[in-house]
């Protein structure tokens, strides 16, 4: 069990308590829980495959505000399974896109856009003010930008990967806090506990060049949404110390654990 990430925000509203009565019907979320949702602040770098799927649920889920990160427009041969978009918005920003039909699905919803491309001189600044990270990008030098952004500001990530049929989801936090609020001392755990040492660019393939069967970044993405919604509602047990290998093509799932390095 992790301790709930985010104060309660106020009363709900009758609108809200209607919105929002299967979670509340859980025992596990509650009213209570539903109020933790609301006052989350959640940031969604990668607005395609991973993002799609965790920013739909996220927003329907009743997370008070998103911000999405992605500095890329929306291509034709995304449509394929990068579902938040549509093929109207063909040539638009990603992050415009998304924003559009998040608010359409939650009108509640305050969203906020950054169509940058993250660089160590921009990271830290796009990650402040948030409570929680998730890192649906698709290069490896990012994710250990990210993760070591993260860990300067004490923010927990949602961690998710890619290619072909396979997925891997985790969750990572460092810091005093992380520690108090359950993960393993002295430290708690990152990306670079779960890889010591960085690849170097390029030595992995794109999915451009092996493809990517459409609905396994559907499946992930909603867990990647699933582990966000408990670490905030400190709800169940979040992928600590585990990473969840999905191989959609196989129907097999498996839990492969971890510690401090």
């Amino acid at each position: 069990m992790i301790a709930p990430l985010v104060e309660p925000g106020p009363e709900l509203t009758l609108d809200q308590r209607e919105r929002y009565a299967r979670h509340i019907a859980r025992a596990e979320i509650g009213e209570l829980g539903q109020r933790r949702l609301l006052g989350a602040r959640v940031l969604m770098i990668g607005a395609g495959g991973l993002g799609s799927p965790a920013l739909l649920y996220l927003a329907a889920a009743g997370v008070g505000a998103v911000g999405v990160v992605d500095a890329d427009r929306v291509d034709l041969t995304n449509l394929q399974r990068q579902v938040i978009h549509s093929t109207a918005a063909v040539g638009e920003l990603k992050v415009a896109s998304a924003a559009r039909r998040l608010k359409e699905l939650n009108p509640g919803l305050a969203v906020e856009t950054f169509p940058v491309r993250l660089t160590e001189d921009n990271v830290d600044g796009v990650l402040a003010g948030w409570d929680l990270v998730l890192d649906g990008t698709d290069n490896l030098p990012t994710r250990f930008l990210i993760s070591d952004a993260a860990a300067r500001a004490g923010i927990p990530v949602v961690w998710g990967a890619l290619l072909g049929w396979q997925a891997q989801v985790s969750v990572f936090w460092t810091g005093p806090r992380a520690v108090a609020a359950g993960f393993p001392g002295p430290d708690g755990l990152c990306l670079r506990d779960l890889f010591p040492v960085e690849p170097p660019a390029g030595s992995l393939p794109t999915t451009a060049e092996v493809g990517l069967m459409g609905a396994a970044p559907g499946q992930t993405g909603a867990v990647m949404a699933a582990e966000a919604i408990k670490l905030i509602t400190g709800a169940g047990h979040p992928l600590v110390g585990r990473v969840l290998f999905i191989d959609v093509l196989a129907g097999r799932t498996q839990e492969i654990p971890f510690g401090p390095r």
